[in-house]
């Protein structure tokens, strides 16, 4: 009896293999190369059964192998399809057909809803079109007295580490970014320490319960993930998050209906004041005004201090690059002032150098597309129903960038002329439709700071250490430490 159960299931296991090799080969379009390692019914899901550096790992392998393919080709996860991109034009393609996001992105909809990161369709096209008021220069402009406070905070815990060796800056890039997210976007002082630290523990649990599911393909079942208890987390995290959000809603609610103006107790406008007046002309329900608030601290807050992060270990690492940063800041600040927002602009060098820093280690390295409709693109169509990842680690490091695409030079920023038109983009923020609606704020923000910083310390570090792991960001996890001296 043994023996026909066992012969019946490798029948049945043979069977599977074949029918799923004849449904993915039968779909429509021919397939780009296949990523190597791959295994019967699982596809290449194991490679995910890891910890996240090696997913990483995994990661730079697949950019590695789109340098040998023509900047295209596609991986198995189950039975679903996702083409990996790397080729700039392809990738742009892709990036204004396909809008639509689908996973990974639904395991982060308990608590960001369908605000713009994760929404699509229609419902995200009217939000984007109405919130990108909200992000305009303007508005932003209002939020710098903000960043200067954040930043001097900064400087004030920094100042401990001054000539005592290698420390590790996340909690206080941390502390920076959260600071000023929560003070832009809610309207109430960075001051209380508790619900800060409350909610920030909580955004961070939040990434571990999306990284859960994307590597463990079986929470994507509903039962299973509430048997294990996923839900539970989830519906302590929602908990969290409405408690701030309501207070925060009510409370400006009252003064809307007091008709007290920002300027009467705040000298800026947040967000969460900006769209709730857009509420009283019906533009937004209570639930999505919750949504893209959550939804703006939390890429706010993830993206905003890895990048930082990022931008100091380069700097850190490159003492000409410092120095000359440093005389570009001296001579349009002096030597203490407060940021001002004339002198944002001038503040040229500075700026490329962060952008040089994204590109070579871009805090988001992958952008995840669902294939709606067929895409033809240079070499291939793209079958509908399928996923593309536009590879941005990849995409940073093409030939289109010039033979020196795998090296640190700022000055190329200066000279976007020189460029490909396909990378001029900025693809650090993603590109095309649903570029960052928050990248004037992200840069606004780290100008200041590095601007503080620079006058007040030398940073030493060294970027060939630095090892991450792949999670919503790119997350260092070693060899990201720096050390500061005051400057004479």
């Amino acid at each position: 009896m043994s023996a026909i159960i066992v012969v019946c299931l490798a029948v049945w296991i043979c069977a599977l293999i074949y029918l799923r090799e004849k449904l993915v080969k039968s779909r429509g379009h021919p397939l780009p190369p296949r990523y190597p390692k791959y295994l019967p019914i699982i596809g290449h899901n194991h490679l995910l059964l890891t910890d996240l550096y090696h997913v990483w790992l995994f990661y730079k392998d697949i950019c590695e192998q789109l340098k040998q393919h023509n900047g295209l080709i596609y991986t198995q996860f189950g039975f679903d399809i996702y083409y990996f991109v790397s080729d700039p034009e392809d990738a742009l393609v892709v990036a204004n057909t396909s809008l639509e996001k689908r996973y990974p992105y639904k395991f982060a909809k308990f608590f960001m809803g369908e605000g713009l990161f994760t929404g699509s369709g229609d419902h995200w096209h009217r939000h984007r079109q109405m919130l990108k008021q909200f992000f305009s220069l303007p508005v932003i402009n209002s939020y710098i007295e903000v960043f200067n406070s954040q930043s001097r905070k900064l400087l004030s815990d920094f100042e401990c580490f001054a000539g005592k060796g290698k420390f590790y800056p996340t909690t206080y890039t941390q502390n920076y970014s959260m600071g000023s997210s929560y003070v832009t976007t809610f309207g109430k002082p960075a001051n209380d320490e508790t619900t800060i630290q409350q909610y920030r523990e909580a955004v961070d649990k939040m990434v571990s319960i999306i990284m859960e599911g994307f590597q463990k393909f079986w929470l994507q079942n509903g039962l299973i993930s509430t048997l294990v208890g996923q839900k539970r987390k989830e519906a302590e995290l929602i908990k969290i998050r409405d408690g701030i959000s309501n207070e925060i809603i009510q409370t400006k609610r009252s003064f809307l209906d007091a008709s007290i103006k920002p300027s009467t107790y705040i000298s800026y406008q947040p967000l969460a004041h900006l769209i709730l007046e857009q509420h009283t002309k019906n533009a937004f329900t209570d639930q999505e005004i919750s949504e893209e608030l959550h939804t703006t601290m939390v890429a706010g807050y993830e993206t905003t201090s890895a990048s930082i992060q990022t931008v100091l270990v380069m700097i850190g690492s490159f003492p000409k690059v410092q120095e000359k940063m440093y005389e570009e800041i001296i001579t349009v600040l002096g030597s203490d002032r407060d940021v001002e927002k004339e002198d944002l602009r001038k503040l040229v060098y500075t700026e490329a150098v962060i952008k040089e820093s994204m590109r070579v280690i871009p805090t988001a390295p992958a952008v995840v597309r669902f294939i709606d409709k067929d895409v033809k693109l240079k070499n291939y169509t793209l079958r509908a129903g399928t996923h593309c990842i536009i590879a941005l680690h990849a995409l940073h490091r093409h030939s289109s960038w010039g033979p020196d695409a795998d090296q640190f030079r700022p000055e190329r920023w200066l000279d976007p002329a020189t460029l490909s038109p396909y990378v001029t983009t900025d693809a650090s923020f993603s590109f095309g439709k649903r570029s960052c609606i928050g990248k004037t704020y992200a840069m606004t923000s780290m100008k200041i700071l590095i601007a503080h910083i620079l006058r007040k310390f030398v940073i030493t570090a060294d970027y060939t250490k630095v090892k991450h792991q792949f999670d919503i960001t790119l997350t260092p996890i070693s060899g990201h430490d720096i050390s500061l001296e005051l400057r004479r």
